[in-house]
């Protein structure tokens, strides 16, 4: 038995089962393109003769592109509708990731990199926004679904990229592989649109009326802003991790695939963290501990790869994968700390967008570094500082409250300043009256 919601899609048991494997599969298109390139850093250095500042560049590419495409995702959203937002993303990432490992220049692996991060960018945007819309009473199945698979769809490409490699022998293999999961969720995407099953953006209005004033700008929620941050420094520790991890250990004397395991251990907490993450913000347990906590497993795990690297190497692992529960959690803050579809959808933007302005920089920073001062010993502690300064933020953006209530209250002080101001006037013109003119005081 099917029904038509108020945002003008059809639904029932088995279409919902559908839209949850489109959900998960276009989910799982939003990493490999950036986790598969680590386990194999060190042939693409070898095949383009790159030096440091190329190979940082490569590394800091997903941040840099995920902060300027996603400030239009919205404004495609808008323009082309759910829909083919979701399917343009799903084309870019096949064809970027496809097409890179076909090219015999650097510029070239670089610019189709750029296509299928532009991609993945507008996919992290809009996709809190189909959770929201296509599943509005099964908030926690969908948020976690979507966080689950986004650490799918990292820890995968870590773990089986250089065995790939290995078996066949050609980098190349091992890379373009996984332009197949973008092209399966493009699939299933058009099968869920040949159902009517996609919700329409522009069916309800009432959503726009929700959060009090809905045209502030969500940088004026300060709880908004300690999100962004928040975002923003987890994810430099993500991308360092995805660019720069394996080759920590395949400098301290560790076997490139047991360098590359290590990776696959670290995206490995994107599982557990998928599902437990969304559970702590979207319930409230304990929010502020938990995201400190991840804070002080990250600080550890970096202290591990500092002192020695090589003496339990899978614990420093294990630790930087708690650490990376804050993924999963700040994404869940984008959706648990919001109300009106509208609003989810402006601060999913401005949280990933400005948040991956940090996460470009992190690791051209680790780049330079490394560079600057020949070991690893600089870089890593530039990544305790950045970890530390996580648990901060972190702590602050899982107050109670809203963004929604934020934007309100901002409304409701500019109302009454402006009352105010009014009434001022009216006091003053009541002392001119009985003051006569300033002549004649």
């Amino acid at each position: 038995m099917t029904s038509q919601p108020e945002y003008g899609h059809r639904t029932g048991r088995g279409l919902d089962v559908l839209a949850l494997v489109g959900l998960i599969l276009i989910a799982c298109s939003l990493r490999p393109a950036a986790s598969s390139l680590g386990p194999v850093l060190s042939e693409v250095q070898g095949a383009y003769a790159l030096v440091e500042w190329q190979t940082g560049l490569l590394t800091a590419l997903p941040g840099l592109i995920f902060a300027i495409c996603g400030f239009i995702a919205v404004p495609v959203l808008k323009k082309i509708g759910l829909f083919s937002s979701l399917a343009m993303t799903c084309v870019l990432i096949a064809v970027g990731v496809g097409a890179r490992v076909l090219v015999d220049n650097w510029f070239g692996f670089a610019g189709l990199t750029v296509v299928a991060l532009a991609g993945m960018s507008i996919g992290n945007v809009i996709l809190p926004v189909y959770v929201k819309m296509r599943f509005p009473h099964r908030a926690n199945l969908g948020a976690t679904a979507f966080t689950v698979s986004l650490g799918l769809g990292a820890m995968f490409p870590a773990f089986l990229t250089a065995p790939l490699t290995g078996h066949f022998d050609n980098w190349r293999v091992g890379l373009g592989i996984w332009a197949l999961v973008p092209a399966c969720a493009l699939i299933t995407w058009i099968i869920l649109k040949l159902v009517r099953s996609v919700p329409h953006l522009d069916r309800p209005e009432q959503d726009t009326h929700e959060a009090g004033p809905p045209r502030r700008h969500i940088f004026t929620s300060a709880k908004a802003r300690y999100m962004a941050m928040f975002f923003g420094l987890q994810s430099v520790n993500a991308y360092v991790q995805f660019g720069w991890l394996p080759q920590i250990y395949r400098d301290a004397g560790i076997d490139p695939v047991l360098a590359g395991l290590m990776l696959t251990v670290v995206t490995l907490g994107g599982i557990p963290g998928g599902f437990l993450a969304p559970q702590i913000i979207m319930r409230s347990i304990l929010p502020r501990f938990f995201l400190v906590s991840f804070s002080v497993s990250a600080v550890c795990g970096y202290l591990g790869l500092l002192l020695m690297p090589t003496t339990v190497p899978v614990l420093w692992a294990i630790l930087l994968g708690y650490g990376g529960f804050a993924f999963p959690a700040a994404l869940a803050l984008i959706t648990g700390r919001t109300q009106a579809v509208s609003v989810t959808a402006r601060t999913s933007a401005f949280v990933q967008s400005s948040g991956y302005v940090l996460a470009a920089i992190g690791p051209l920073a680790v780049g330079g570094l490394l560079g600057f001062s020949g070991g690893w010993s600089v870089p890593l502690e530039f990544m305790i500082g950045v970890s530390a300064l996580m648990g901060v933020t972190g702590y602050l953006a899982a107050a109670p409250g809203t963004v929604d209530d934020d934007l309100a209250a901002l409304g409701t002080r500019s109302e009454a300043s402006e009352l105010g101001g009014g009434a001022n006037d009216l006091h003053g013109g009541t002392n001119d009256l009985r003051g006569g003119t300033p002549g004649q005081k």
